[in-house]
C-alpha cells in the first residue's frame, strides 16, 4: 500500500514561485509606464507652450507712414517706413516685403505718420481719375454741412437759383423756378473754416461738369450735400 504525503500533494498543488513572482511585478511595471507616458505628455506640452510663447513675442516689419501725405497723393518710397510689431490677431498691415507694391498707388484717405498702412487705405485710381477735373469751391456755412468734411465723402453739388438783392431767388431768372440740378462729385480735401466762417473743399468732378462746377461756385450758387462718407 502506497502511502501519499500531504506536504506532497500541496508542493504540487501550489503554482510556480517564478509565476507568482511574475503577477506580482506586473502592476508595478503598469505604474512605470504610466508614469513615463505623464513625463512624455508633461514634456510635450511645456515645448508646445513654449513655441507659442516665443511666436507671440516675435514681431515682424510692416509698413508704416513716414509723414503726412493726403487724400489722392501719389506714394513714394520716401512716404514709408518698416516699424517691428507683433503680428497681432486681426492685424490687416501690408508687410514690409511688398514695399515696392505699394509705391505707386494713391491715398484713398489722409495719411498720418506713425500709422501702420493697410489696404484700405490704397487705391490705384488716381486724383482726379482720368476723365475728371479737380475744382477748388468756397462755401458759406450755410452751403455745406455743419460736420466736418473727409476726402473722399461722395457728395452731390446742387446749383440753386440766383439771388436778387434782397437775398431771395430771383423771380426774373430763368431758372428760379427749375428744378434745381446736381453734380455728383468726391470730396478731395479741405481748409480749415477762415474767420468769416468759409471752407474752402476741392472737389473731384467729370470732366463734362467741371466748368458749370466753376461757374456756379464763383457766383456762389454751389450748396454741398453728402451722400456717401468715407
Amino acid at each position: 500500500m502506497t502511502t501519499i504525503n500531504r506536504s506532497t500533494i500541496d508542493a504540487a498543488s501550489a503554482p510556480p514561485a517564478a509565476a507568482t513572482a511574475s503577477l506580482a511585478r506586473l502592476p508595478r511595471r503598469r505604474s512605470l509606464g504610466m508614469w513615463a507616458l505623464g513625463v512624455v505628455l508633461v514634456v510635450l506640452g511645456s515645448v508646445g507652450a513654449y513655441i507659442l510663447v516665443v511666436q507671440d513675442g516675435m514681431t515682424h516689419p510692416y509698413l508704416a507712414v513716414s509723414h503726412k501725405m493726403p487724400f489722392g497723393a501719389t506714394i513714394q518710397d520716401s512716404d514709408l517706413t518698416v516699424i517691428n510689431v507683433n503680428a497681432a490677431v486681426g492685424l490687416e498691415a501690408i508687410p514690409a516685403a511688398q514695399r515696392a507694391q505699394v509705391v505707386g498707388q494713391h491715398a484713398a484717405a489722409d495719411l498720418y505718420p506713425g500709422t501702420l498702412l493697410i489696404r484700405d487705405q490704397l487705391t490705384t485710381t488716381a486724383i482726379p481719375a482720368a476723365g475728371q477735373q479737380l475744382i477748388g469751391i468756397e462755401l458759406k456755412p450755410g452751403q455745406l454741412p455743419a460736420r466736418a468734411l473727409k476726402p473722399g465723402d461722395a457728395v452731390m453739388l446742387v446749383v440753386v437759383p440766383p439771388t436778387g438783392l434782397a437775398g431771395v431767388p430771383d423771380p426774373q431768372s430763368s431758372t428760379a423756378a427749375a428744378q434745381p440740378s446736381s453734380i455728383p462729385a468726391t470730396v478731395a480735401g479741405t481748409t480749415a473754416p477762415a474767420t468769416n466762417g468759409n471752407v474752402r473743399v476741392d472737389v473731384a468732378v467729370s470732366t463734362a461738369d467741371g466748368s458749370v462746377v466753376a461757374a456756379m461756385a464763383a457766383a456762389g450758387r454751389i450748396v454741398l450735400v453728402v451722400t456717401t462718407r468715407s
